[in-house]
Parts: structure tokens; sequence; C-alpha cells
């Protein structure tokens, strides 16, 4: 027999930090919920994303008067990444701080552990009054593993603001020839089909946000949908369509905020050479756009924008897009560039005011944002005069193509289809079939998606089905009980 070897201490690579809990803010909670006789909301949060579309809905929450606090994962912590919290005045309400650290294995074991300790603390030390719905955001990492560690710990699901997002694929991408340097008909082509041809789900990417979003399905009692096809996503894959609402998304309510407050220092007082011409700014982080063959397509096309046509480029160096060009020793390359065209070439850290990026965006010196975000071609919608270029194979806000016609696809096969999607789309636009004067914003009115899945949440806690976690009898309507028993 083979001898046994114990490993021991071989996934973390570090001490587990303890969870931080503010007792004020729960108890303050806990005081209101038992007066109101009402369970509680608690809004989580852990990355940048996180921090301006959950922002609105605890504001919401607080305005509403319903008893809610905010769950914060803390894996964005530092000053940069972490900006959002002060930004949106959320310190005040965080009722507890998680601090998940590491890398993605280690973040989803911690989280599993710390959401469902912090749900058993809650029903331990307030019994009967610790009814909690977490809402949690989207396809992060928070949306796939929070909704495991409530259902295992606690036996309830949760509610997801911006469910139902399932990656597409036009068929078109299909018959792409790497090697190819497409024509100017060629890519007419295959912008057509983009709006008006064929998509295919495509559910490899974004990775790991895919996954993210289809757990998150499992374990979820209320979805609040961006748009119908999402809705249309979720009841295809069997989910009960009476729990699934077509609301909106909550970042065109964080774009009327920070319109309305702007910021103290401006971003031209930090980038005063952005206020001059019209700028393509640029954002890359997918963790697929870091393969070799596309990231470098990517650096290619950076180059030859630069040295062969007038654009302008502000690259935002976020540490996924730093990360990969020291990995494939291409930093200097860049940095060279940037000293050599300084007026047409500018590299700046992550802006770390969400504020920033609505002002300059707003500004009329930014034309387009070349980007593989997901929440970006959301927002683009809301600037008429910004047009969305996805560097991607899929999006998962497919209906920023083809029904809004405010974002193309620009897939990152070689340099070549990159740099002439580009000059197709500045040169033509409209002429494209794209319609950026007229985008549709179909993402909701600013201010009023927040208020409707506050109004929901109302309506389901006054339903008094506070367990969260029907079982089939309760959702066919053949009886109603809570949960008695303790077998988790």
């Amino acid at each position: 027999m083979s001898k046994k070897i114990p490993i021991r201490n071989i996934y973390f690579k570090r001490k587990i930090l303890p969870i931080e809990i503010f007792q004020g803010v729960l108890n303050d909670n806990y005081k209101l919920s038992h007066d109101l006789n009402s369970p509680m909301l608690s809004v989580v949060i852990g990355t940048k994303p996180d921090f301006y579309k959950q922002a609105p809905v605890i504001i919401e929450a607080l305005h509403q008067k319903l008893p809610a606090f905010v769950i914060d994962t803390g894996q964005h912590f530092d000053d940069l990444l972490g900006f959002g919290i002060q930004e949106f005045e959320l310190q005040d309400h965080i009722a507890c701080n998680l601090q998940i650290r590491g890398d993605l294995m280690e973040k989803a074991s911690e989280l599993i552990l710390k959401f469902g300790s912090f749900g058993r603390y809650l029903k331990k030390n307030f019994g009967k009054f610790s009814q909690l719905l977490p809402i949690v955001h989207g396809d992060t990492l928070v949306a796939g593993i929070a909704p495991l560690a409530w259902v295992f710990g606690m036996g309830q699901k949760v509610a997801q603001n911006e469910a139902g997002l399932r990656s597409m694929s036009p068929e078109s991408i299909k018959y792409l020839k790497v090697n190819e340097d497409p024509t100017k008909t060629i890519v007419e082509k295959f912008i057509d089909s983009q709006l008006e041809g064929r998509w295919f789900l495509a559910r490899e990417e974004p990775f790991p946000e895919q996954i993210d979003t289809w757990i998150c399905s499992a374990g979820t009692q209320f979805f609040f949908a961006p748009t119908q096809l999402n809705k249309d996503n979720l009841v295809r894959e069997g989910y009960p369509e009476e729990f699934i609402h077509v609301v909106g998304n909550s970042v065109v309510d964080a774009i009327k905020i920070k319109r309305k407050n702007k910021p103290k220092t401006s971003v031209f007082d930090i980038y005063p050479k952005l206020e001059t011409g019209e700028w393509i700014r640029i954002d890359i982080h997918r963790r697929e756009n870091l393969t070799e063959h596309r990231f470098s397509s990517i650096v290619k096309s950076i180059s030859y924008l630069i040295k062969n046509t007038d654009y302008k480029l502000v690259l935002i160096m976020l540490n996924a897009m730093k990360s990969a060009l020291r990995s494939y020793h291409l930093e200097q390359n860049l940095l060279n560039l940037a000293k050599e065209y300084p007026d047409k070439f500018i590299i700046t850290p992550l802006w770390k005011e969400y504020s920033h990026v609505i002002e300059f965006l707003d500004s009329g010196r930014c034309w387009a944002e070349m980007t593989d975000s997901g929440s970006m071609q959301e927002e683009l919608l809301y600037f008429s005069n910004v047009l969305s270029l996805t560097v991607r194979l899929n999006t998962d806000r497919p209906e920023t193509v083809f029904d809004a016609r405010g974002n193309i696809l620009i897939p990152p096969v070689n340099s070549s289809w990159i740099t002439t999607l580009i000059d197709e789309a500045f040169n033509r636009k409209e002429g494209l079939g794209l319609e950026l004067k007229k985008k549709r914003k179909i993402y909701g009115q600013p201010g009023m998606v927040s208020k409707n899945i506050v109004k929901i949440v109302k309506k389901e806690f006054e339903n008094g089905d506070a367990n969260f976690y029907p079982w089939l009898h309760q959702r066919i309507g053949l009886w109603k009980e809570k949960q008695n028993i303790d077998y988790m």
C-alpha cells in the first residue's frame, strides 16, 4: 500500500482575515425590522462595479425606510479600487466587512465560508428577527458564490440585481479568417450581420463571469432582469416567470447621481491634454483578451492607430492589462509610444472616481470607448455622442448591438480587423446602421430602476414569505409553511 502523505497549508498562501462586524448598524436595522415587522434587505458589494450599480439600491431602500444594510466582501479594499464606497457614501451603512483576499480560487473558497458564517451569526444573535434577503449583483464572483453560501448555510435564496446575463455571438463570427486583412466590404457585411443576422449562445466567455451568473440563478429567488431578453433567457432555463421582473439596469441611476453631483476636481484638471481633440478611451481587462494571440492583436492595433492615423488614444492601465503587458514583454513598447507621441497617446492609471468617467463621456471629447467591459456597453447607451467598440468575440449584452444599435463587436482575431473596424466606425457611424443619436435607452429611465427594485422587494416582504426558499409545494400554491427544521 502506498504511503499516505498529508499535505497542509498548500492552498492558502496567507492568513485568513477575520470578519469585521459593525454592531451599531446591525442593531439599528434589527430594531427597525422589529418595529415594522419586516424582513431586511442586505445589499452586497465587493468590487468597483458593485459600488456604483448597487449604491442606488441601498440609497433607495433607505429612502423608502426599508430596513437595509450593506455587506462588503472587502475584495476591493485599497484607496483606488475601493474608492466607490466613499464616493457613494456607503461606509456608514456597512454592517460587516468579510475581508476577502487571494486569487480566484482562494476568494471563492473564503467567500462561501465567510458569507454563510455571517448569516449564521445573525441567526444566532437575532433569532427569529434574522430574516434577511441579500441582493447580489450581476456576474461578479460574489454573485456566483454568495447565493451558494446563503442556500447551503441558511436554507434561503437571494435576490439578483442584473439577472439573466447570457453571452451571445453573431453567427458570422464562425467564418472569420484569422490571417485575413478584411476589406471595407467584408467589414460592412460583418457589421450588418451583427445588426440584422442570427446570433447564438456562447457562454464560454467572459470567464469566470458567465459561470458566476449561471450559478447565481440557481440560488436566486427574485430576479431583477435588465431587459426582456434577459428574462427570456431565464424562462428558457426553467426559472419561474412570476419571480422574474424586468426593471432595467441600476447603472442608469448611478449615471444620474453622478451627473447631478459633479466631481470636486475635474478630470481635465488631472489630464489637461484630454481637453483637446476627440479621443478613444481604451479599457481592456477580460481574461480571455489576455491570452497571447488576442492580446498581441490588441496591442498591435493600438500601436498602428498611434503611428498611422490621426486618432487620439487614452489607455486606462488596469491591473490585468499591466500584468499581460509584462508577461508578454510589451510594456516598454507602449511606454515608448507614449513618449514619442505625447499629444495623441496618454497612459493613465484606473480613474479613481466614477464621476470622472461620466464627466469625460459627457464632455464631447470622447467619440468612442474601445472596451471589453460588460458594464461600459450598458452605460454608453446613455451617452449619445460616444460609440461602444467592444473588443470581444461575443458579448453578454447583445441587446446593445441588435436592439439598441449603439454597440458593435470588434473581434480581436488580428490587428487588421480591429483597426479596419475602428476606421469604418469613425468614418461612417450611422451609415453602418448604427444609431448614435437615437440609441434606444433600453435599460430604463434614470432614477427609476432602483425605485422599482425596492418597491417589488417591499411587496414581497409584505406577502410574508420571508424564508425566501419556496419549495415546489409553496410555489404552485398547494400550501405554505415556514422552514421549521434545521438540517443544513
